[in-house]
């Protein structure tokens, strides 16, 4: 069952749902029911299910803090992974240790592909927040933290898809929120995701301004820099590609692809954080070479490949419109150590 009649069946499930959201957050509300880490905490998380460019972001900030001299470690729950409560070391700031069907996608590519960055995966994230300390680390990113109460936080980045209207959302299952809309109240600041226009940002900080009167709202893109191989090295652009992923927003996927003039003999999109069976992989490699196409994939999805396969992955980064009110309050979080 779909759409809105589908919706309208499950919105008592949704009700349900939402008073058990509001029990565990009043839960936590209350003085001394979350625990520090040690270390200042960064949180990067969103409203909703599915891809808003959590991780991106992430690697973003990671970046520019371990440029200033910081040593951050991201936390993650590992999702896709194996890793249990935890805690497991994906990285000590050398690249992966561990594979990623035990570590996850998301910390995998961000062990391989940000250098310096200690990364801890498990659901225990306050024992996570004890080995980066033991790791080194000076401060510490969740990804996707927002909903991760237990763990006291110095500042909550909230992404949001502009291409999703807040004003159509419902609470899981009926819809794709993951809380109530006032929730945003949490949040020191929104980042509008996939926004084409600074009419897509002020859309999005209108649908939050009933929640929040004070956290900046400030858009981002992606911008395309180019393909890497199986490996991670630098490649060429091909000129026409058998596309496939299985991220959780495929259809930005394609669009990247198709901006870059590249012909699409053909798109295949998996669910999220699908693990591909050779005889997957078989048959795409087979569709590309009949219709002379090269084998192109996400720079996500290279986490669950061997790096010997014949194809390329797009590599996108983050394009803030005005990244200073972010490094302004991440400045704040860590008295003065802006990324």
């Amino acid at each position: 069952m779909s759409g809105r009649g589908g919706s309208a069946v499950l919105a008592p499930l949704g009700w349900a749902y939402g008073r058990l959201v509001a029990w565990r957050n009043r839960r936590y509300d209350r003085p001394g029911a979350v625990r520090a880490a040690g270390l200042p905490v960064l949180s990067i998380g969103n409203l909703t299910v599915g891809g808003t460019g959590k991780t991106p972001l992430c690697a973003w900030i990671c970046r520019r803090l371990i440029e200033r001299g910081r040593k951050p470690a991201v936390l993650s729950r590992g999702y896709g992974g194996r890793a249990g409560r935890g805690p497991v070391v994906v990285s000590e700031g050398r690249g992966p240790i561990v594979a990623s069907v035990l570590s996850g996608d998301e910390p995998f590519m961000l062990a391989r592909t940000v250098e310096g960055l200690r990364v801890v995966v498990g659901a225990d994230r306050l024992a996570g927040a004890a080995a980066a300390t033991a790791l080194g680390a000076d401060v510490i990113v969740l990804d996707d933290g927002f909903q991760h109460r237990r763990i006291a936080r110095d500042l909550d980045i909230v992404l949001l898809d502009a291409r999703q209207p807040l004003d159509r959302q419902r609470l899981l299952p009926a819809g794709r929120l993951r809380e109530p809309l006032h929730a945003l109240g949490r949040a020191g600041l929104i980042v509008a995701t996939r926004t084409g226009s600074p009419d897509d940002v002020l859309r999005v900080e209108r649908a939050v301004r009933p929640h929040n009167e004070s956290a900046p709202v400030i858009g981002c893109s992606t911008r395309v820099v180019g393909f890497v191989d199986a490996a991670g090295a630098p490649a060429a652009a091909p000129r026409r590609a058998l596309a496939f992923c299985a991220i959780g927003s495929p259809d930005g996927f394609r669009r990247d692809l198709e901006t870059q003039g590249i012909a699409l003999a053909g798109f295949r999109a998996f669910r999220d954080h699908h693990r591909f069976s050779r005889r997957e992989l078989a048959a795409l490699r087979a569709r590309a070479e009949s219709a002379g196409a090269v084998l192109v994939t996400t720079e996500k999805d290279l986490a669950r490949l061997d790096p010997g396969e014949s194809l390329l992955a797009l590599r996108i980064v983050p394009w803030l419109t005005d990244p200073a009110p972010l490094c302004r309050a991440v400045e704040t979080a860590l008295g003065g150590g802006a990324p």
